[in-house]
């Protein structure tokens, strides 16, 4: 039978056509375009030597008046760029649900206690959820899959043996088989590691594609495979299982690829201990290759669980940095994301704490750990002659700090950082325990009897500072970690202190955002963040706003903070534009930062409209702030 005559004049590249619409992410977007690159040159090489000897032994075939005509081992022109189409769009989906993760964060680990919280169900004070990336758990779960990849290739050396119906399944798992099994023996720990929708989302969904695809093409006669090569059955109307399993293998060696690559990245990013040098922007094989030879029994567990740590803090304490984290890459997001838990632990020190004199004590013994650290840095940086391990003892011998407190300053990059915004940072906590305290009565309700001279923020100079002590440091640190990890780029000295004064003072608008907002929950613990001299014009004092702040003179003022804060906002969001783009930064600082803006437009919005009371707190719904930060993205 010569089933080459069985074809319609539908065209070849009509499924092409359709699987263009994968390439609609822009390529120059540059998100990890070398791993693309890398794996499309993998894919096109091992495929083409199996499609040409299946057209060769009349697996399946196609019309000639169906391509174009120009051929390379027999493989039309047309089926080479369904290699590409297909290798990109599960790449790119396999990349684009990977940014929701910080790939080091899943690395294995052997036994320590006490267990870390799941980053992505934990809350804190609950380790009873861990990820599942017990070493030798998953050794066996390794070993199990391997040989379950074994068994299929067993399968389909003795389908292919045989010949006859079973020849393109044979083919498909003996061609397939020993590729997963080799990717699987690399990064079986990682896989297994990270959530299950990031393996199974770029394995499935464009496999489901596909097969809608594939069907079409099929139905149309655009290409026909053998009968008497094939079982003759069919997953759904005209989609035979061979092509339905090719699919679901091929987009499983892609996904597994890029996983690959994740894991290999992931050691060298999370570890600058070993891997102690630049990390390219184009990483070689050869890189990836020794950060994937690394074994398990070598890596710092402990930085891992603290990482992870980081991560819980971050998820649970701040939706829009969470949200923008994803944009940053490498060692500058797990820098990043260690910095916002360091700032975050050490406001949670002062705020949890049971009165006043213990959160001073506290803060006293915070100030004390942080200066010991830098100031032991520098002199490691003088000598050269100790490693960073040396400088963790000083924090262990404070451990009346909490444990997560500590943890978070072991971690911190304080290479490279400068020490003055950090003892900048614990000067607005000062600040904060200047606020006289708010005691109880036995009816469970808030005293009153509150000194109005008491109240540190006095004037419009009072507030700027306390605005640039919690919020412009920050904004510092955070810019201080891009110019390091951004080393080539071509920026004067000039240049890098306006860019850094600038985010300075967006870090004090997005903290008038902040206090404009949250002025009824300050109130709940004593504090107005309102100056007094404000005050005064409308005949209030700080105790009457904390009494009862949900006034009409109080939504005028708010109003007046968020008009400073727009107004500093538009003066310095031009600067971000000359940040460096390495590592995601300028995206990344734009997104937090526009995503954070948005809820001093909602305020206005709703103020405007006489829509929010101050007891209200301003939220920007998920959908809006996922609008706003792929606009902020796209410029």
């Amino acid at each position: 039978m010569d089933f080459r005559n069985n074809f319609s004049h539908t065209k070849y590249t009509v499924p092409l056509a359709l699987g263009l619409t994968g390439l609609a992410y822009p390529f120059k977007t540059g998100i990890d375009n070398y791993k693309i690159i890398y794996l499309l040159v993998i894919a096109v090489a091992a495929t083409i030597p199996w499609d040409s000897h299946l057209l060769k032994n009349n697996v399946w075939g196609y019309p000639e008046r169906a391509v174009i005509g120009l051929t390379y081992w027999k493989i039309p022109i047309e089926e080479l760029f369904f290699f590409v189409v297909q290798t990109y769009i599960t790449s790119l989906v396999c990349i684009l649900m990977g940014k929701s993760i910080v790939p080091s964060a899943y690395l294995p680990t052997l036994p320590i206690t006490p267990p870390s919280p799941s980053i992505e169900e934990a809350k804190p004070k609950k380790p009873k959820h861990i990820i599942q990336n017990d070493y030798k758990t998953l050794r066996r779960l390794g070993l199990f899959g391997a040989i379950l990849v074994i068994a299929l290739i067993a399968i389909g050396s003795r389908l292919t043996q045989k010949g006859g119906h079973g020849t393109y399944m044979g083919l498909i798992l003996v061609w397939a088989g020993p590729i997963i099994l080799f990717l699987w023996s690399l990064s079986f720990q990682y896989i297994l590691s990270i959530p299950r929708r990031n393996v199974l989302i770029p394995i499935f969904l464009p496999t489901l594609y596909l097969w809608f695809v594939d069907t079409l093409a099929l139905k149309n006669g655009t290409w026909v495979i053998n009968p008497e090569k094939s079982f003759e059955l069919k997953l759904w109307g005209y989609l035979d299982i061979e092509e339905a399993v090719f699919f679901l293998v091929t987009n499983t060696l892609i996904t597994f690829g890029q996983l690959a690559f994740d894991h290999a990245l992931a050691v060298i990013n999370g570890f600058p201990e070993t891997f102690n040098f630049e990390i390219p922007s184009w990483p070689s094989v050869f890189l990836m290759i020794s950060g994937l030879s690394l074994r398990v029994k070598q890596y710092p567990s402990k930085r891992i669980l603290d990482l992870r740590d980081a991560i819980v803090k971050l998820q649970h304490k701040s939706r829009s940095f969470s949200l923008a984290s994803s944009v940053f890459e490498g060692r500058l997001r797990i820098d990043l994301v260690l910095l916002y838990a360091f700032c975050r632990n050490a406001d949670d020190l002062i705020d949890e704490a049971e009165t006043p004199e213990e959160a001073r004590k506290a803060l006293s013994r915070l100030s004390q750990a942080v200066s010991n650290t830098f100031g032991q840095h520098q002199s490691c940086e003088k000598s050269m002659l100790q490693s960073r391990d040396s400088l963790k003892a000083p924090i262990s011998m404070l451990y009346d700090l909490p444990e997560e407190m500590a943890a978070s300053l072991e971690t911190l990059p304080v290479e490279n950082l400068p020490l003055r915004p950090v003892q900048g940072l614990l000067e607005g906590f000062e600040m904060d325990l200047q606020f006289p305290p708010l005691e109880k009565t036995n009816q469970n309700a808030f005293s009153t009897n509150l000194s109005d001279d008491k109240f540190p923020i006095k004037t419009e100079r009072d507030l700027e500072r306390y605005a640039y002590c919690v919020a412009g440091t920050v904004a510092e640190l955070l810019l201080n970690l891009v110019f390091h990890h951004s080393p080539s780029s071509d920026i004067t000295t000039k240049e890098r202190e306006d860019i850094i004064q600038a985010g300075v003072n967006m870090g004090i608008a997005l903290q008038y955002i902040n206090i404009s907002r949250d002025i009824a929950k300050d109130a709940l613990m004593g504090r107005c963040y309102l100056p007094t001299a404000w005050l005064v014009e409308y005949k209030l004092t700080p105790s009457m706003v904390v009494q009862k702040p949900d006034q009409p003179e109080i939504r005028v003022l708010r109003k007046k903070l968020l008009d400073i804060a727009m107004s500093l906002y538009y003066e310095n969001k031009t600067m971000i534009e000359r940040l460096p783009e390495h590592c995601g930064a300028r995206k990344g600082i734009r997104g937090a930062v526009e995503n954070y803006v948005e809820i001093g437009r909602v305020l206005l919005e709703k103020d405007g409209n006489g829509e929010m009371p101050i007891g209200d707190q301003a939220t920007v719904s998920k959908t809006r702030r996922l609008w706003v930060f792929v606009k902020a993205l796209c410029r």
